[in-house]
């Protein structure tokens, strides 16, 4: 799929920062999301089975959550991409500067999300469940609640009062 977009571009910077820190930014959110719920369901920390068994995530299931990720990104390229870049009087690269917008918007936004139980618990059970298209509608329900903006493939995104 060819890209539309002009080489300076911001919106283009924005999706080649997106993609890079795509990893990162899932598996913090998953380790967060851990994190909260382990300190809500277990606060003396006991370690039993199915603790041990939530810690090790593979990329596989880590992936499952790629559809939260590009709709959090176009969520964010709609809100704050515009096509002008900015000028930069730190020395850093455009890429630089929106990677850290883009990782410090992302990580601000998943830590309000996962102060909501519903949210947490249908994250986790993503990442270990096979029915996955019940928990998905879940989490996109959620995100159209939060932002009042639904993200389509085909549409794009449409915003909601």
């Amino acid at each position: 799929m060819s890209s539309k977009l002009f080489k300076n571009d911001k919106n283009y910077i924005l999706k080649i920062a997106q993609k890079e820190t795509k990893t990162q930014l899932i598996s913090y959110l998953i380790n967060e999301a851990i994190k909260k719920y382990e300190l809500k369901s277990n606060p003396l920390g006991l370690i039993y089975k199915p603790y041990l068994k939530s810690e090790k995530l593979n990329i596989t299931e880590l992936m499952k959550l790629n559809f939260f990720y590009r709709k959090i990104s176009a969520i964010y390229r709609y809100n704050y991409g515009e096509v002008q870049l900015s000028f930069l009087w730190d020395g850093s690269s455009h890429n630089e500067f929106y990677k850290r917008k883009w990782i410090s918007f992302f990580k601000k936004e998943t830590s309000a999300m996962i102060n909501n139980d519903t949210f947490i618990k249908s994250l986790l059970m993503l990442t270990k469940n096979k029915d996955i298209n019940k928990l998905q509608y879940k989490i996109s329900t959620f995100i159209r609640k939060k932002f009042n903006i639904q993200v389509y493939k085909k549409k794009g995104v449409v915003l909601h009062s």
